[in-house]
């Protein structure tokens, strides 16, 4: 399929990528990007949450049933569309390679295809986990994690504005719509837990 680039989402993305880049952006969002990232920050506040009773089981399996299913849905949206990655065709991009950042040049064979661009998978499951985690601490602090993941898939060179802002809106649709599924799925395991402990 066809996907237009408007202007202003590659001027955004260029400055991004390309005008913004320093040392320490080179050394930092590598690690946003990475999925340890996400679930070391998750697990990390989940912890905590438990300490201080703000964490129950309900928000264990929220967050578990919630990445699982935007992940899902991005990768069902991703096989329609198939929109390449930036730095796949967009020149003048900057990406890693080998763990050197390289620039794609005016004249250069298009890489082979890995993955689709639209939406970013790691955006939406970033939101997705963000939603659940902001309903039990409520503190707003906790958006800062979707909004590096996402910086840093288009610093990158990964994916650009729309695809992570597209993965935002994924996953808090996802997230919204799970929502009273958790409950339920608690009481049921909680039901044959105890079921289960009975029979012994």
């Amino acid at each position: 399929m066809y996907f237009h680039s408007p202007g202003w989402e590659l001027a955004l993305f260029g400055w991004i990528n390309q005008s913004w880049q320093n040392p320490l952006f080179d050394l930092l969002m590598p690690l946003f990007s990475s999925q340890v990232f996400l679930w070391t920050a998750s697990l990390t506040l989940t912890a905590i949450g438990l300490g201080q009773r703000l964490v129950t089981m309900t928000v264990i399996i929220g967050l578990g049933l919630n990445v699982a299913a935007s992940d899902l849905t991005c990768s069902a949206i991703k096989d329609v569309v198939g929109r390449a990655r930036p730095y796949q065709g967009l020149t003048q991009t900057r990406y890693l390679e080998s763990e050197s950042w390289v620039t794609r040049p005016q004249s250069s064979e298009v890489p082979k295809r890995k993955g689709s661009s639209f939406p970013s998978a790691h955006a939406a499951n970033a939101a997705a986990a963000g939603l659940v985690l902001y309903a039990a601490f409520r503190k707003k602090a906790i958006w800062i994690m979707p909004l590096l993941i996402g910086y840093s898939r288009i610093y990158l060179g990964k994916h650009f504005p729309m695809d992570v802002l597209a993965g935002w809106a994924t996953g808090l649709a996802v997230a919204g719509g799970l929502f009273p599924v958790y409950s339920g799925l608690c009481n049921l395991l909680r039901s044959r837990w105890m079921r289960y402990r009975l029979r012994i």
